[in-house]
């Protein structure tokens, strides 16, 4: 008799605590996980949309006080606020404060002071000043600090320094020390610096004689007659420039101003100025038009130490040491950047406002960026005459 076997008895392996939880509560793990996801994409759409509004609002902040261009063209990044700011018109802040908001406000009183100061207009400037301090007794540009926000500049290393040898690795420029204060209080400082700045004697401007030979331009349009006074600083150009503006023919009589400049947005501080006396200038035809002959009226270059305050009349240079008796540029504004390279003959005693409105006549668009250009009308000279 055989024996049968005992047949193996099949087992099921028990579901152990972790997997008997999971079956249990995988339901509401499921509905918390998908809320933690939903939150944090709702906390991220909110942070989103709020950054986005943030942007515009402190985008539009920054063009209406000038400082766009910054953002657009990295080359202008380092271009101050007081740079930007002489570009923009006082109504322009004015119009951007009033519809600032509190977090906005304090820069732009910061930009509309700037600005006064720019136009040395004292008063003004201390009025925006004195405003945010009053409505922002606790915003950072206001409180006192050992380390307020400020510019600072380098120490100037002495010359002895600067003939040494280099060094292997270059040396960590050294910084003036930091100011103490508040940022407000540090332009109230240069405020009263400003006021009290008086220019060394050699820098002032000189004194017209009271026996000076006066020479008067009228011109076409509407944009009247100028004045200017005769020099002694200057004898040879001065005798030369008298002896083209006498006679019933005067040399300048029916000439055009052939050249203004002026500021653009991005060279605030070029001056405004204007140029006359090229001949061909007669013609109606501009293509004739031609600054490549040299003057038939040269004197020797004189030098002499007149600076380029507003109103100087200065002779245009010619080749090998010469300088022009009939062509010449007014500085409509102070332009010391000439000193000693032009020679000062006269001054307009008389009409630099009308000379002003020449330099912002029109232009093509190209002449407008540029900041220099033939007025887009010819505006000549109608007469001449000898004042004793």
């Amino acid at each position: 008799m055989t024996s049968t076997p005992t047949p193996t008895t099949l087992g099921t392996q028990t579901p152990n605590q972790i997997e008997l939880a999971w079956f249990r509560y995988k339901a509401p793990i499921n509905v918390v996980l998908l809320a933690i996801v939903a939150a944090l994409g709702a906390n991220y759409a909110l942070t989103y949309f709020e950054r986005k509004e943030t942007d515009k609002i402190w985008s539009e902040f920054a063009t209406s006080v000038g400082l766009e261009n910054a953002y657009t063209d990295s080359s202008k990044a380092s271009v101050s606020l007081t740079e930007q700011v002489a570009t923009l018109g006082a109504a322009d802040l004015v119009k951007a404060l009033s519809s600032a908001s509190d977090g906005q406000k304090p820069y732009i009183l910061v930009a509309m002071a700037r600005k006064a100061m720019v136009d040395k207009n004292w008063a003004e400037a201390d009025q925006h000043l004195t405003a945010l301090e009053t409505q922002f007794p606790n915003h950072v540009l206001v409180r006192a600090s050992d380390h307020p926000v400020q510019s600072r500049d380098f120490v100037k290393k002495a010359e002895s320094d600067a003939q040494t040898a280099q060094p292997e690795k270059p040396e960590e420029p050294e910084w003036k020390p930091v100011v103490k204060g508040s940022a407000v209080g540090l332009m109230r400082a240069q405020i009263e610096a400003a006021k009290a700045f008086a220019p060394p004697p050699q820098f002032a401007m000189t004194e017209i004689p009271t026996d000076a030979t006066k020479v008067k331009f009228e011109l076409s349009g509407n944009y009247g007659s100028f004045t200017l006074a005769l020099l002694p600083q200057a004898p040879l150009h001065r005798e030369a420039f008298l002896k083209l503006a006498q006679g019933e023919n005067p040399f300048w009589k029916g000439l055009a101003i052939d050249e203004i400049r002026r500021p653009t947005k991005m060279a605030s501080k070029l001056p405004h100025e204007l140029h006359l006396g090229f001949d061909s200038t007669r013609d109606d035809l501009r293509d004739k038009w031609t600054d490549k002959d040299p003057s038939k009226n040269q004197v020797e270059f004189e030098k002499n130490s007149l600076s380029h305050f507003a109103g100087a009349v200065s002779a245009r240079n010619e080749a090998d040491g010469k300088s022009c008796a009939d062509r010449f540029w007014v500085a409509v504004d102070g332009a010391p950047r000439y000193d000693g390279e032009r020679t000062i003959f006269a001054w307009v005693v008389d009409g630099l406002d009308n000379l002003k409105r020449v330099c912002e006549a029109t232009m093509t668009a190209q002449e407008e960026e540029q900041g220099r250009g033939k007025p887009s009308e010819n505006i000549r000279v109608t007469a001449v005459s000898v004042l004793q």
